[in-house]
């Protein structure tokens, strides 16, 4: 059974929305509350220095796209520690990808 008879869903409207310069720096803004977040852990690398995170613009070929990345050689802080998925999380985003929780 059909949910909605003579819906039809404005591509073109969609595609202008997730292309938008709103929503860009919407979701960039919400990228660097992550890294934020993220930094807030204070993790360090073997250097002592503090654990670089960055918010980088990575849009798709349909959308706007931000990533908060570790640059660093070891994407084992997202594995060992969850960094960047912990400080999403703390922001109440639904994070799916690497189960940080067990074991942990």
């Amino acid at each position: 059974m059909r949910a909605f008879t003579g819906f039809q869903v404005d591509r073109d409207g969609v595609a202008e929305i997730l292309n938008s310069p709103e929503l860009g720096a919407h979701i960039k803004a919400l990228a660097e509350e992550v890294a934020t977040g993220a930094r807030s852990q204070s993790h360090r690398v073997t250097s002592g220095e503090l654990l670089p995170v960055d918010v980088l613009h990575d849009p798709a070929p349909d959308r706007v796209g931000y990533t908060v990345a570790i640059k660093h050689p070891g994407m084992g802080m997202e594995a060992t520690h969850g960094v960047p998925t912990r400080a999403a999380e703390a922001l109440g985003l639904d994070v799916r990808g690497i189960d940080t929780r067990r074991g942990t």
